[in-house]
This record gives C-alpha cells, sequence and structure tokens, in this order.
C-alpha cells in the first residue's frame, strides 16, 4: 500500500513538473518578461510581403519586439507590432520597413528614424493616457509603413527588365544612340582639336607682342640713359662754366687796378699820338708850302727870303723833333709797364681761362650737333613714342585675347566633361539623358562660339614694327 502510495505520488509530480516545463516554454517562446510592460501599436503595409506573426521587429537595427498579428484588410494589410519594453520610446518621425534577408530569409520590420530627436522624450510614457502622438509612437496607434528589400519585388523588377530588354524597339534605340555617340565623339573631338589650334594661335601672338613691348622697353630705357648721360654731361659743362667765370671774375677782381691802370695808359698814349698827328699836319702843310715857296723863290731868284722861309722850317723841324722825342719817351713807358711779368702772367691766365672756355663750349656744341644730328636717334625716338602710344591703345586688346584665351580653356574642359559624360551616360542605356546632354553640350558650344566671334581680331604686326624689331 506504501509503494503504491509513493508510485501514484511520483506520477503526479512528475505531471506538474512537466506542465511547469512547458508554461515556461511558453513564456519564453512568446518573449514574455515579468517586470516589464510592453505596448503595441498598428502599422499597415500594401501587402504581407512574407511576414508572419512572431517575427523579429527592429529598431535602429537592434531586436525591440516582434509581430503579434497579421490581419488582412480591404486596402492592405494591418500588422500589430509589440514593442518588450515601455521605456523604448520611438518617435513619431520613422521609416517603417519588411525587409527580407536572403532569398529564404523570414522577413523582419526595421524602424529607422529619419531625423535625430531630443533627449526630452525619453520622459513621456507610450502607455499612458496623455501621451502625444504628434511627437512619439502611442500604444495602440496606426501608422503607415512600406515595403523595403523583398525577393518578390526582385522578381517583378526582373521581369520588367527582362520585358524592356527583350523589346527590339529599345534595341534600335541603343545602336542609334550609340551611333549619335560615336558622331558627337567624333565631332567633340574635332571641335577640340580646332580649339587647340586657336589656343595655340592666340598664345603665339600674345608671345609676340611681348617680345615687342620688351624690345619697345629696352629701346626706351637705352633712350633714357643715353638722355641721363647727355644731361650729366651738360651738368658737368655748366660746373665747369660756372668756375671758369668764377675764376674770370675773380682774376679781373684782383688785377682790376692794374688793368685800369693799363687801359688809362694806352688811352692817354692815343691821345698823345693824336695830338701829336694833330700837330705834325700842319707842319707837314708848312713844309709842303715852304717847298712850294721855295721852287716860286728859286725861279724868281729872291733868296732872301728862301733863307728866311729855311729858318721858319728849321724851327718848326726842331719843334717837330722835340714832339717826336716826347713821344718815344711815351711808348718806351707803355712798352715798360706791358713788360711788367705781373701784366704778363695776368694776360696769360685771362688768355688761357678764355681758350679753355671756347674749348668746352665748343665741345658741348658738338655733343648737341650728334645728339640732336644723329637721324638713327631722331628714329629711335619717334619709333618709341609710337611704340609707347600702340602699347597703351592695344591695353584693352590683350584684356580681351586673354578673356578669349579663358573662354577657350573653359570651353575645352567643358567639352572634355561632356565628352566623358556622352561616354558614361551611354553605358547608362538611357537615350532620352543623353539627348538631352548632347542638347545641352551643342547650346555650350553655340554659345562659346557667338562669343568668339564677338571678340575684335587679333592685331598684326605691320612691316614697319617687324624692321624696327
Amino acid at each position: 500500500m506504501r509503494s503504491r502510495t509513493i508510485r501514484e505520488g511520483s506520477v503526479g509530480l512528475l505531471i506538474l513538473v512537466g506542465l511547469a516545463v512547458f508554461a515556461g516554454l511558453a513564456i519564453w517562446i512568446r518573449g514574455l518578461k515579468f517586470g516589464n510592460r510592453s505596448y503595441s501599436f498598428v502599422v499597415n503595409f500594401p501587402n504581407v510581403a512574407g511576414m508572419k506573426e512572431g517575427a523579429t521587429v527592429r529598431y535602429r537595427g537592434v531586436d525591440v519586439g516582434n509581430i503579434t498579428d497579421i490581419e488582412a484588410t480591404t486596402n492592405g494589410v494591418d500588422v500589430t507590432i509589440e514593442i518588450a519594453s515601455e521605456d523604448l520610446v520611438i518617435p513619431e518621425d520613422v521609416a517603417i520597413e519588411a525587409n527580407q534577408s536572403g532569398l529564404i530569409g523570414e522577413t523582419s520590420v526595421d524602424i529607422t528614424p529619419l531625423r535625430e530627436v531630443s533627449s526630452n522624450i525619453q520622459s513621456m510614457n507610450p502607455l499612458k493616457s496623455e501621451c502625444n502622438s504628434d511627437v512619439i509612437i502611442c500604444s495602440g496607434e496606426q501608422i503607415e509603413g512600406e515595403i523595403g528589400v523583398s525577393f518578390i519585388e526582385l522578381l517583378r523588377n526582373t521581369e520588367r527588365l527582362t520585358t524592356i530588354y527583350t523589346d527590339p524597339l529599345f534595341f534600335n534605340n541603343i545602336n542609334s544612340l550609340a551611333q549619335n555617340a560615336s558622331l558627337a565623339a567624333s565631332g567633340i573631338a574635332q571641335l577640340a582639336g580646332e580649339l587647340s589650334l586657336l589656343s595655340r594661335s592666340v598664345r603665339q601672338e600674345v608671345g609676340g607682342f611681348s617680345q615687342a613691348s620688351d624690345a619697345i622697353t629696352t629701346a626706351a630705357t637705352q633712350t633714357t640713359q643715353r638722355i641721363g648721360d647727355t644731361a650729366d654731361q651738360f651738368s658737368q659743362t655748366a660746373v665747369q662754366l660756372n668756375r671758369l667765370i668764377a675764376s674770370t671774375n675773380d682774376l679781373v677782381t684782383r688785377n682790376r687796378a692794374v688793368l685800369v691802370g693799363t687801359l688809362t695808359s694806352v688811352g692817354q698814349t692815343s691821345e698823345q699820338l693824336g695830338v701829336l698827328l694833330s700837330d705834325l699836319r700842319p707842319t707837314l702843310e708848312n713844309v709842303n708850302t715852304t717847298i712850294d715857296l721855295v721852287n716860286t723863290q728859286v725861279d724868281q731868284a729872291d733868296v732872301s727870303t728862301i733863307i728866311e722861309n729855311v729858318e721858319t722850317a728849321s724851327e718848326n723841324l726842331v719843334a717837330l723833333s722835340a714832339n717826336a722825342a716826347e713821344l718815344s719817351a711815351d711808348l718806351r713807358d707803355i712798352s715798360n709797364s706791358l713788360d711788367s711779368p705781373s701784366t704778363a702772367i695776368v694776360l696769360q691766365q685771362l688768355l688761357d681761362s678764355a681758350r679753355v672756355t671756347f674749348e668746352n663750349t665748343q665741345k658741348i656744341t658738338s655733343d648737341l650737333e650728334d645728339l640732336t644730328g644723329d637721324p638713327a636717334f631722331r628714329q629711335n625716338l619717334k619709333e618709341l613714342v609710337n611704340g609707347l602710344s600702340e602699347l597703351v591703345s592695344s591695353t584693352e586688346q590683350l584684356e580681351q585675347q586673354i578673356e578669349v584665351a579663358q573662354v577657350v580653356e573653359a570651353a575645352s574642359a567643358e567639352i572634355t566633361t561632356a565628352a566623358v559624360q556622352v561616354v558614361d551616360k551611354s553605358r547608362e542605356l538611357n537615350p532620352q539623358s543623353i539627348d538631352e546632354e548632347l542638347t545641352k553640350s551643342k547650346h555650350r558650344l553655340n554659345h562659346h562660339h557667338h562669343i568668339l566671334k564677338k571678340m575684335p581680331p587679333i592685331p598684326k604686326k605691320s612691316v614697319a614694327d617687324t624692321d624696327s624689331q
């Protein structure tokens, strides 16, 4: 009897243990946790997309719940999602997608916030009645969802792509697109070559203009240097002339008394000579008159009168000799004054200074004649003035040529980019977008060609400019 009781108690205990284990497995499978309250909400999907009850729900890639119920409606499928913990607050602005992982993987629901939210929503509770559904997802709320990555959608898109790919019209469009792309690439290559030649010619013209500017600058520098040297020579000559004038003034100031005395003596001597000559003139007249009288008296044989006339003539001769002696004395004084060493030195210095002055003046005159009388110098000066005027007038044309070169380089870059885009677009098999790109490239080329036509022509060098260079 006792053993039977033990056996029956063991069987009952085993049954209780089995029921407890079964209940624990059921609770574990359903994900129930004691001490945590969960909340749920409904998501509307266009179709079920392989979703099943118990499928995983992820928030930012972390498992936070599962699907508890799936119910088909007239316009879609209502999927009830249960969040395991009420502490997880989900913002209202989220993207809910049903994604399938792999060909045979189960479909899960991914919840991804679209923007960052403030930390203040952590204090909200989705289970409370005052829950703000405009900020967070509350319990029992209905939200629209969408189908994300799905194997069925992949099959549909593959079938649609196959249908488009097997269409003969599509192949004809691809062939025409390839031909147009080849023609456009050849035209772009030809245009790029022409633009390269144009850019090279512009650079050559700019280089020639730069050389002409350098030559003009060199000529102007040389001319300026020559003018500066000539001005230095003029300055030195003027300094020497000032020194000569100053030395002459000093010499004249120091020897003014001697020169005045000498000039006074010469003036007195000349006056005495004039007086002597005026005195001799009556004497000579008297001598002539006497000779005439002598001849007349000789003819008349009047001896007494002749003797008187002879005595008068002798007296006049004595006076004449006395005047001559006095004149000789005055001339001797003049000669002595001129023979003085100090006077001779003064006159010698005066003559030397005058000679140096005349030589410097002659040198200045010859330098001026060499500078202004040189035809080459005058021609170089004219070319310098003409070159500077052309340089000033060509500044705006040079800026326009530089703008043309920049436009050409920008056009080349855009053409190269357009060619690369045409090749890339041809690989994407979209003829409409390629036609649009070709149309845009054509508009850009017409725009740059219109700009190039509006630019002024490049100035050509004249034969005179080439000879002058």
